[in-house]
């Protein structure tokens, strides 16, 4: 009897120690609010985060939760031997504010919070639900939900820094919600600073519609608009949560949630389709009006796409207006204490870069007017089985083909894709050399040694080919350089390359000329910088990333426009099967010119122009990277990227831009002969269904020496011949039977094992380890791969 009462009393004594550890508030975490308005002062201090394993929500009077649990009471004595799980686990929410009934179509029905214009939206069948404002626990410090719930954040600028500001963060601002028959719009306005804007909902098919029009910006102050950021937390996910964020970064990454992450001290921020390369700021450490240092490397986002899954639902974003001057964020758990993982899109309305005066140093500068476009953003509502990035793949691959109306390029062979280097000058301490690195009558003997070895379906692209060869003449094109065997030796190679079934293009380059070019006057020609000077894009030493003295320029729209469309009916009279436009597919950029002031969507639309303009005239299209503007207008894309950054804050790349292209245009990877790890990165390309590709010159590779083509480190037909020939023989049965196929699936099966699934049921199982795995009774040697059904 006495063991007995000792075992209950140490037992009550350990669940009364317990109660008063917990019952101990945590620093910053007071449930006092004037308490916890003592202890944070701004929005910037530091919030100690609770972890929930276990979700319990009451409601508040008078209102409603989507979903609450009950939870039953038991003795202590029963309580006592799982005290300590049971009560770290129990961690209280604030409820779901209800909202007003505001649209309802036949799946979804959209609530509208009309004190901050935030939504929430319900599935009527399934009854599951999407938060635009997250639920925090009931600790939670009062600036940390007003933030939390504000459905947008408006950045704005009074001539030096940018500050933020939101709905709710005080008296000063107002909210007005409208609620019409298919639309719902909650008008915003800051007092004191004279800004105000709108944020308009619309229910669609498979989920809704955020629009920012520009006819409600309104700036009568002194300050203006900056940026603004929609939806910041809309279905944000806690730490405990299964699933992922996907961000757009190069192929596609994915920001797993857990508790167990370091401290990231920033998240995800960059342009889609990369920085506007006319405001240097954008992708440089700037030191001086002299020098620069660029960024370091990363991936361009091709794709104006994002999205989060958590347990069986998520979201697909696609930004639809707006995409050429927006950021993409993905901010992890933990950034200002707010243990949420989160994804939103972040308009630019102004852009501002840094001048220098003098010796003033760097000066900030702000664009003068604003940019002038509607803004928006169609979320597409996942559930079950579709809630994770294959699902999103297949919903903006739907998107593209019934929306943007892009049609499947069949290709009806695997062919070896070849780029061919014609020549090139290099300077010489007096004049300069013309390096003929392929004729075009050695060209016709590659075809001809390809095809004796069994080669039979190629695709070669000839860059380089025009007058004074690569980094020559450009924007100009022709005439076409005499030593390689001029316009007559060109048209005789397309000839004989037709008869022998080879399908010829040529590399055109209407976007960067050289500094030397006599093809441009800079000071009609070029774009300018927010200084309103010419601006130079610089050639940078790889391994410090400072500039050199070469550079480049930037060709305006209209030059663009008119060079391509006067050279059009001579690429025809060549005959030639298409041309590839060089940075077409991969760089973007504005002009800050008085004269001719232009945005990006201006030098969007005349790419696309232009790539129409060419098929229209019975001319295939081809780009590099492949930004998402090009879909549709290109019969092939070049270099896909096949990686993401590889930030700190993701955890692995995933091929979503290639389950959204495969099948509806064909793509290639980066030139095998130039591959820093040929085993590992021929096993991506088959991973993400990428062609392979190689980058030659008929010519040895020493002949390039000392000109601006010294990147091919390996590219003689001499040594490139024998391997390429292998591998493209070795391969070809593989992407025979995915060719013009939809990618279904993609998923790790174990450590550095994946499987890529395709519509017809063929799977590529690739094995990145160093030792064989067993995969379904199947083994997959080290360094390879197995190809099964179909």
């Amino acid at each position: 009897m006495r063991k007995k009462v000792k075992v209950r009393g140490i037992l009550c004594i350990v669940v009364m120690m317990l109660f008063a550890v917990i019952n101990v508030q945590p620093l910053h975490s007071s449930a006092d609010p004037s308490t916890a308005t003592q202890s944070v002062q701004t929005e910037e201090s530091k919030e100690v985060g609770q972890e929930q394993t276990s979700v319990v929500t009451e409601p508040a009077e008078g209102q409603a939760t989507a979903v609450q649990e009950k939870e039953t009471t038991a003795p202590a004595e029963e309580q006592a031997p799982t005290a300590v799980a049971a009560l770290v686990q129990k961690v209280e929410l604030q409820p779901v504010t209800p909202g007003t009934k505001a649209l309802e179509n036949e799946r979804y029905i959209l609530y509208v919070d009309e004190k901050s214009g935030n939504l929430r939206i319900t599935d009527k069948i399934t009854n599951k639900e999407w938060l635009g404002s997250p639920q925090l626990e009931r600790t939670a410090m009062p600036n940390i939900k007003k933030y939390t719930t504000a459905p947008i954040y408006a950045r704005y600028t009074q001539g030096a820094d940018i500050t933020q500001v939101y709905p709710l963060k005080d008296e000063d601002s107002t909210v007005t919600v409208t609620i019409e028959q298919d639309v719902v719009r909650a008008e915003f306005a800051f007092i004191s600073l004279k800004l105000s804007f709108a944020l308009e909902y619309r229910l669609t098919a498979n989920g809704f519609e955020a629009s920012i029009p520009q006819e409600y910006l309104k700036e009568e102050g002194n300050a203006k608009f900056t940026s603004l950021e929609v939806l910041p937390f809309f279905h944000a996910a806690r730490e405990d949560a299964e699933g992922a964020m996907m961000l757009p970064d190069g192929s596609g990454a994915l920001l797993e949630f857990r508790k167990d992450h370091p401290a990231y001290l920033k998240g995800y921020s960059e342009y889609i389709y990369g920085g506007d390369e006319t405001f240097v700021k954008q992708n440089h450490e700037i030191t001086d009006n002299s020098w620069q240092k660029a960024a370091p490397l990363k991936k361009a986002i091709a794709l104006p796409v994002f999205g989060i899954y958590q347990g069986d639902t998520g979201y697909l974003a696609i930004v639809t207006k707006g995409d050429t001057d927006a950021k993409i964020n993905g901010v992890p758990s933990g950034i200002r204490a707010i243990s949420l993982y989160r994804a939103s899109s972040e308009f630019t309305l102004r852009k501002d870069d840094v001048i220098f005066v003098g010796n003033s140093g760097q000066i900030p500068y702000y664009q003068g007017e604003m940019i002038k476009t509607d803004r928006n953003v169609r979320y597409v509502l996942l559930q079950g089985e579709e809630a994770n990035y294959v699902g999103m793949a297949k919903e903006y691959r739907n998107y593209l083909m019934e929306e943007k109306k892009v049609k499947e390029v069949v290709l009806e062979n695997t062919p070896l894709y070849l780029q061919v280097l014609g020549g090139i000058s290099r300077d010489e301490v007096i004049g300069s050399t013309f390096i003929e690195a392929a004729t075009f009558k050695q060209i016709k003997d590659m075809i001809d040694q390809y095809q004796a070895e069994g080669v039979t379906q190629l695709e070669i692209t000839i860059e380089g080919w025009s007058k004074n060869g690569l980094y020559g003449n450009q924007p100009e094109q022709f005439p076409v350089e005499k030593k390689l065997g001029g316009n007559k030796g060109l048209k005789e190679l397309q000839e004989y390359a037709a008869g022998k079934g080879v399908n010829l293009y040529l590399k055109a380059n209407y976007v960067k000329p050289y500094q030397d070019s006599n093809g441009v006057k800079a000071s009609r020609d070029a774009v300018r910088g927010i200084n309103r000077e010419v601006l130079k894009q610089y050639v940078y030493y790889l391994s410090t990333r400072w500039n050199t003295d070469d550079y480049f320029y930037l060709m305006k729209p209209s030059v663009i426009a008119k060079r391509s469309n006067a050279e059009l009916s001579k690429f025809q009279d060549l005959g030639v099967k298409g041309v590839q436009f060089e940075h077409f597919g991969s760089l973007l950029y504005s002009d800050e010119d008085n004269k001719s002031n232009t945005d990006r969507q201006l030098t969007e639309d005349t790419y696309v122009n232009a790539l129409d303009n060419f098929r229209k005239g019975e001319l295939n299209t081809a780009v590099d990277y492949g930004f998402a503007y090009t879909l549709g207008h290109v019969n092939r894309i070049d270099q896909v990227p096949l990686d993401s950054s590889q930030f700190v804050y993701t955890d692995r790349a995933i091929p979503f831009y290639q389950l959204v292209l495969h099948g509806l245009v064909p793509y290639t990877a980066s030139p095998v002969n130039l591959y820093d790890d040929s085993r590992n990165q021929t096993l991506r390309a088959l991973e993400y269904g990428a062609l392979p590709s190689y980058e030659l010159t008929y010519a040895p590779t020493s002949d390039l020496q000392r000109t601006m083509a010294d990147r091919l480190f390996s590219s003689s037909l001499e040594n490139w011949l024998a391997p390429s020939v292998q591998n493209y023989l070795t391969l070809k049965e593989v992407y025979d039977s995915i060719s013009n196929q939809q990618m279904t699936n993609h998923e790790q099966l174990q450590s550095k094992v994946f499987r890529t699934t395709y519509a017809n049921g063929v799977s590529i199982i690739v094995n990145y380890n160093e030792q064989s795995v067993d995969v379904s009774g199947q083994t997959v040697e080290a360094f390879s791969y197995a190809v099964t059904g179909g």
